[in-house]
């Protein structure tokens, strides 16, 4: 229903609703067109005294948001009071001063007219009362939308050929400084990074483990106020630390940011300067695959197979208890199953002499079954690498289909599209050369040695260490330890 021209003052008279001037200015639209919101306000004053508008008006002005979104304080304050019936006419210079978005504006119009709320705007001269204003509103609110859509365009273009050059188009990572639109190491945050890297593939400390020293530290993070779980997170994944840059892998037009498909991507690999090699950045993301989620109680329990050990009779965990007499009290892993729910027939296990056969198992492991571990990874890493290559095409395609949309478009000339054609088809031949059983990242002799190497560690760290920090080298090298009776049990391994 629509609201009458009138309201009533606090004394309950009526009286007469008043003018309201919208002025909007972004950042960088006034560095850019220099329009100021006192020369919006004075052509808004002077266009109302011209035709005669004598009654009063009230100016809310909107200092530094973009027209991209409605969610503007003044604009809600205005909005409010167009419901309150307290406004009969909304003046602005230009129609993208209330929004650029065609439906946004529609909306906002359908809104004043359900409160008798004219809309005018001086440089289209129209007004929302009659029927030739709204239908010239709505085309050029279309003209204006696919402007700024072409606009849009023209930008993602340019950042798009500055990515590939290797420009760094956002806010430098912790490590780096930005310097010309290129990232320079900074050497004290560089100290820093490496590491973080070391603390979770080498110790196996926890992204909070390694927050939680940093700030005790006093450690500045670049951006937030401390260290935390997602900053540390994040940095192990960020592909710079080994040189890549990669842009347009999250789509941030969106509220809720998500990730581009892969083939979307832009990826420039050794146009950074490096902080971590390649060997130790993909250590870590496999590590970070294969264990995304240990629970932190179960890292800093205070027992050693606490978080690993499972039931052999029904797969779920076993948590560690007291028992025995009053004088003779003693630890046991005993099955939760059976524990909280009853439902399992497993027995409960003295916790030091299951601790003792685990530590014999990874004994044999250690002697006996290092080629048959080395030979399991040689084909991970085999299978990983044919993986590997396939988004490459993938991604190589992507990227040559849209150079073939840019030269037929006439944004690039035909020495870019051959260029790419040869990148295109050269790891395209990779993969087509490529065979199961190469190895191209180590060979035998280097898996063992890496194997034997992180065995024994760990061997030691439990022999010689405190729980509290032996448990975390476990988690590098220990996916699951399963008990299925006396002196039975199977030790599961995390590929390195």
């Amino acid at each position: 229903m629509k609201k009458t021209q009138e309201h009533k003052d606090i004394k309950g008279e009526v009286a007469t609703r008043y003018l309201a001037i919208y002025v909007r200015v972004s950042t960088d639209e006034q560095a850019r067109e220099g329009l100021s919101l006192g020369e919006q306000e004075d052509r808004l004053k002077s266009y109302c005294k011209a035709l005669g508008w004598t009654t009063e008006v009230k100016v809310f002005i909107e200092d530094g948001y973009s027209a991209k979104s409605i969610d503007r304080p003044k604009l809600n304050e205005l909005l409010s009071e167009v419901k309150e019936g307290l406004i009969s006419k909304v003046i602005v210079t230009k129609l993208d001063r209330m929004s650029r978005k065609l439906l946004d504006l529609l909306n906002l119009i359908e809104l004043f007219q359900d409160y008798n709320v004219s809309f005018v705007s001086i440089s289209e001269s129209f007004d929302t009362n009659t029927p030739a204003g709204r239908l010239t509103l709505q085309v050029l609110g279309a003209v204006a939308e696919f402007e700024r859509e072409r606009n849009s365009e023209r930008v993602f273009e340019n950042m798009f050929h500055a990515s590939k050059g290797g420009k760094w188009l956002t806010q430098p990572p912790y490590g780096y400084d930005l310097i010309d639109k290129e990232l320079a190491i900074n050497q004290e945050e560089e100290v820093i990074v490496r590491r973080i890297f070391n603390e979770y593939l080498r110790k196996g400390y926890s992204y909070l483990r390694i927050a939680t020293g940093l700030n005790k530290e006093g450690v500045e993070a670049k951006y937030e106020r401390g260290w935390s779980h997602r900053t540390v997170k994040l940095m192990l994944l960020n592909p710079a630390y080994k040189g890549t840059l990669v842009w347009n892998r999250v789509n941030a037009k969106k509220k809720k940011r998500e990730e581009k498909d892969e083939k979307d991507w832009v990826v420039v690999d050794n146009c950074v300067p490096v902080i971590v090699d390649k060997e130790t950045w993909d250590h870590v993301q496999r590590k970070m695959a294969l264990n995304p989620g240990v629970a932190p109680r179960a890292v800093s329990s205070p027992h050693l197979l606490g978080g690993l050990l499972k039931c052999g009779h029904c797969g779920y965990g076993m948590s560690v208890s007291n028992s025995g007499s009053k004088d003779r009290r003693y630890r046991v892993y005993r099955c939760s199953a059976n524990k909280n729910k009853g439902m399992c027939i497993s027995k409960q296990y003295r916790a030091d002499e299951v601790e003792a056969w685990f530590k014999e198992g990874l004994g044999i492991l250690f002697e006996k079954c290092i080629p048959s571990i080395s030979l399991s990874m040689r084909r991970k890493f085999a299978e990983n690498k044919r993986t590997e290559l396939e988004k490459k095409v993938q991604s190589s395609k992507a990227r040559y289909n849209r150079k073939v949309e840019a030269y037929s478009s006439g944004l690039i000339e035909i020495d870019d599209l051959k260029q790419e054609k040869v990148r295109y088809d050269e790891v395209q031949e990779l993969l087509n050369n490529y065979q199961e059983d190469e190895v191209h990242v180590y060979d035998v002799k280097e898996l063992e040695s890496l194997v034997q190497n992180r065995i024994k560690t760990v061997v030691d760290a439990i022999d010689v260490l405190p729980i509290e920090e032996a448990k975390p080298l476990l988690h590098t090298l220990v996916e699951k330890v399963i008990v299925k009776g006396e002196r039975d049990i199977e030790i599961g391994l995390i590929s390195i």
